[in-house]
């Protein structure tokens, strides 16, 4: 994969899989870096790599994997509902403590 995809895809504790799946794109395409149609995942990665160095290493990931809201962060990228991600991922670092 691509750089802020293979990024994103580590962050997040996803598989290749799971990313290819969720971002709607081919092997060929990842490895060959052609998802510019996709915004959303250099976005998605601008964000949750600021959320990693806030609340540390693993822990974004293991957020995606939690069931502590429903839909879970993982429901949420799946069904490619990134406006809501973005507020559960802001949501749980305010109530995390990590921001104020």
């Amino acid at each position: 994969m691509s750089n802020p995809l293979a990024a994103l895809t580590l962050r997040l504790g996803l598989s290749d899989d799971e990313a290819l799946a969720i971002f709607r794109i081919d092997a060929l395409t990842a490895l060959g870096g052609e998802h510019r149609h996709r915004p959303e995942i250099e976005i998605l990665d601008g964000l949750t790599a600021e959320a990693q160095e806030l609340a540390g290493d693993g822990s974004v990931a293991r957020w995606v994997r939690s069931n502590v809201d429903s839909p879970t962060p993982l429901e949420l990228l799946q069904a490619g509902d990134w406006p809501g991600f973005e507020d559960a991922l802001d949501r749980w670092l305010r109530d995390s403590g990590v921001i104020g």
